[in-house]
């Protein structure tokens, strides 16, 4: 891809990302509200995937409150997805931690756009520190994530449902790799719950 198809490509996503915002505004359009969010978040995954081919593709990373990090996804996609019930978890999250927020929330906002697709009823994110690492997580009370999406562990490209490219995982993967602190390098664990009536998809990354 050269870079005026980059640059146009870029351009298309603003106007749709801009689009979807009106329409939220508007309040009656939730339908075409996903349309165009979906279409900027592939023009999102295709513009990473160009440049994570030319090996252009690197971590900015600053300071960033977890907490406020995800309380702000949550309620981006609760207006989309109102029928949804969200809880955030951020009780046990540090105050501070470095990532790209730009990268980390086109991932995380990808998974959290699975889970709300998939889910029954409910979903949560939670934040929290574990080995001494920042773990951010997506969990829904849905049927779960396919065999095959389980067994790449994101390494692959693979659509968790038919509305996706499946590029969503694989970048998340590629953004989770990329943040690296001395010799510990960043990933995603994907695990189904399996506990009561539903298997649960529970997606984390994890950061130094």
């Amino acid at each position: 891809m050269n870079d005026l198809d980059t640059a146009i490509m870029h351009d298309v996503k603003n106007q749709l990302a801009e689009l979807a915002l009106r329409l939220r505004k508007r309040g009656d359009a939730r339908a075409e509200m996903e349309i165009a969010m979906n279409s900027s978040r592939r023009l999102s995954e295709m513009l990473l995937l160009s440049r994570e081919n030319s090996d252009q593709l690197w971590v900015n990373a600053d300071s960033v409150n977890p907490a406020d990090f995800l309380e702000i996804l949550a309620a981006e996609y609760a207006e989309l997805f109102p029928d949804v019930i969200f809880h955030v978890d951020v009780e046990r999250a540090p105050a501070c931690a470095f990532f790209d927020d730009a990268l980390v929330r086109m991932a995380l906002g990808n998974a959290l756009h699975n889970a709300c697709r998939c889910a029954r009823s409910r979903v949560q994110l939670a934040a929290f520190e574990q080995d001494g690492m920042l773990v951010l997580e997506v969990y829904d009370d849905g049927p779960g994530f396919p065999e095959d999406v389980l067994k790449s562990g994101g390494k692959l490209p693979a659509a968790v449902s038919g509305a996706g490219t499946g590029l969503g995982l694989y970048l998340a993967h590629k953004i989770a790799e990329l943040h690296q602190l001395n010799d510990q390098h960043g990933h995603i664990e994907l695990s189904n719950d399996g506990s009561g009536q539903t298997n649960g998809g529970r997606f984390r990354m994890v950061l130094p």
